[in-house]
């Protein structure tokens, strides 16, 4: 009974303690590997910033609200503007600290605030970086003079077509060379004929980046009602 008393917890209960601990002091330590081109993996960054977000849970909100704008947050795709590499009803994790001391880098998948309305928030991937020049020419990408290599653009896009017809561009930015001003990025969709993006409204600002884009840890398809077990874990 006195050792009761003064042990109130079991055992197990120490010994999960112990282990979100040490998972929290590993995510710290993984945490200043974003100073370096290193990259951890995916899963182990998942574990141990879900044992920080479990102290948070048990500290309080503000914790994890400091978390979620500084580390880890979910991100739900809700357009087919990113297909194939994203599909609707996919759900990502996002870096914050992704970008700490380096800006993304070409073919980054990046969530930032929509310039037009900041309440929301858009995925898409860098193609244009701060001094690119660039142009789409008879629906194809050119950056600094030279077709980008595009592998991850749908499959039946214009900008997958070899050549492509000579046509009117129509598009706000990009028809003429363009360059991307300081501090900012052009992004486009994978799925370029289904896309509202820099084409349309602009560069994306530095400051406006929300984390980068790197794994699909749920998905669940919208018009057979149930999980794409398949796109799980997916790395992007």
């Amino acid at each position: 009974m006195a050792l009761a008393l003064v042990l109130p917890v079991s055992f197990a209960t120490i010994v999960i303690l112990i282990t979100v601990f040490l998972l929290a002091t590993l995510a710290c330590a993984l945490d200043t590997l974003w100073l370096t081109d290193r990259t951890p993996s995916w899963k182990i960054m998942l574990a141990s910033w879900s044992a920080l977000l479990m102290l948070g849970w048990l500290a309080g909100g503000p914790f994890t609200s400091y978390y979620k704008t500084h580390y880890l947050r979910a991100f739900s795709i809700a357009s087919p503007s990113m297909e194939p590499t994203l599909a609707k009803g996919d759900l990502v994790l996002t870096n914050s600290s992704a970008y700490r001391t380096d800006g993304p880098r070409r073919g980054d998948i990046i969530v930032f605030k929509y310039p037009i309305d900041e309440r929301r928030e858009f995925v898409k991937r860098v193609v244009g970086l701060p001094g690119d020049r660039l142009e789409i020419r008879s629906n194809r990408l050119i950056v600094n003079g030279s077709p980008l290599d595009e592998a991850y653009v749908k499959p039946g896009s214009a900008s997958t077509l070899p050549g492509g017809p000579v046509t009117s561009c129509g598009y706000a930015l990009g028809c003429d060379p363009t360059v991307v001003p300081a501090d900012s990025y052009f992004v486009l969709g994978d799925n370029r004929e289904n896309s509202q993006d820099s084409r349309h409204w602009g560069f994306v600002r530095r400051d406006k980046i929300v984390g980068r884009a790197f794994a699909i840890y749920w998905s669940w398809d919208p018009e057979l009602e149930r999980p794409r077990l398949d796109r799980i874990g997916k790395d992007l």
